[in-house]
């Protein structure tokens, strides 16, 4: 497996990054000392092999769909680009987009931000995980083959669009990630079934839905089938104004013990018990 580190990246963690990672490490418990840790097994490279081996075949699918160039249409019920601006109504109902699998699978988790998905799992060992956002289905399989590494847990990724699930399950069952499952249908709709019966929620990972009202909504909503300490993970926070909004009053929620800000993905902690917040940011890429 080929570094997952930028050169940039490298010099982060020797500079600024390093220092909030090492702090968080010595400074914090539980499930956000296990973050510092993952973070740090990403910025030092430390995979095993066996690791390694696992991400190679991922990396060999995300190729294989990158050389794909077939036009399928798919509905987006997200917000669409950053300069547009759905309405809610348009949002709900979805807009059809014609794009190829090639174009839809560059903008999955890059490498580097996918193995971080992958090692907070290793390290959380979270039995059951909630994606909102499954796509062609790598970031999903980041996140539950490190379920299948740790032996427990199984993921439940949500996606819109009929076309980009069977995508997504193509890629989860060619990987034999049997510990997964895509379900098809509006966040709006598919949500609040799945908290419900696989409750309590160890990890929740929103990649699916790029606008403030509709982040701060699935937040609300999640939060009473959450498990007593448990991890969200917030995708492209600085995405848009709206998103930045978003991420603001996630970290200023009073339920919120720890947050950590790496520019791209925000990550939070949720405890049952309430004490003192803290915050970090380390800005990666």
């Amino acid at each position: 497996m080929k570094r997952l580190l930028k050169p940039v990246v490298r010099k982060a963690f020797g500079l600024k990054a390093g220092q909030v990672f090492r702090e968080i490490i010595r400074q914090e418990t539980g499930l956000a000392r296990q973050i510092g840790l993952a973070l740090q097994d990403v910025v030092t490279d430390n995979f095993s092999q066996e690791e390694r081996t696992v991400i190679e075949r991922i990396e060999q699918r995300r190729s294989a769909l990158g050389r794909m160039d077939d036009e399928i249409a798919f509905v987006d019920f997200g917000a669409g680009q950053s300069t547009e601006h759905r309405t809610q109504i348009e949002m709900q109902n979805g807009v059809v987009s014609k794009r190829r699998i090639s174009s839809i699978a560059a903008v999955s988790k890059p490498p580097f931000w996918a193995s971080i998905l992958f090692k907070l799992v290793r390290r959380l060992e979270p039995q059951t995980i909630v994606e909102l956002g499954t796509c062609v289905g790598i970031s999903a399989a980041y996140q539950a083959s490190a379920q299948k590494l740790n032996q427990r847990g199984k993921l439940f990724s949500l996606e819109g669009a009929e076309s980009l699930a069977t995508i997504s399950r193509e890629t989860l069952g060619g990987l034999g990630i049997s510990n997964s499952e895509v379900v098809l249908g509006p966040f709006h709709q598919t949500l609040m079934p799945v908290l419900e019966e696989h409750a309590p929620i160890d990890f929740f990972f929103n990649d699916g839905h790029h606008d403030h009202d509709a982040v701060l909504e699935y937040f609300e909503k999640s939060l009473p089938f959450l498990a007593g300490d448990a991890v969200m993970v917030f995708d492209d926070i600085s995405w848009s104004d709206g998103m930045r909004q978003a991420w603001k009053e996630i970290v200023a929620d009073p339920r919120i013990r720890f947050s950590l800000d790496l520019r791209s993905i925000g990550v939070v902690v949720i405890s049952a018990e309430r004490g003192t917040k803290t915050h970090y940011r380390a800005a990666l890429v």
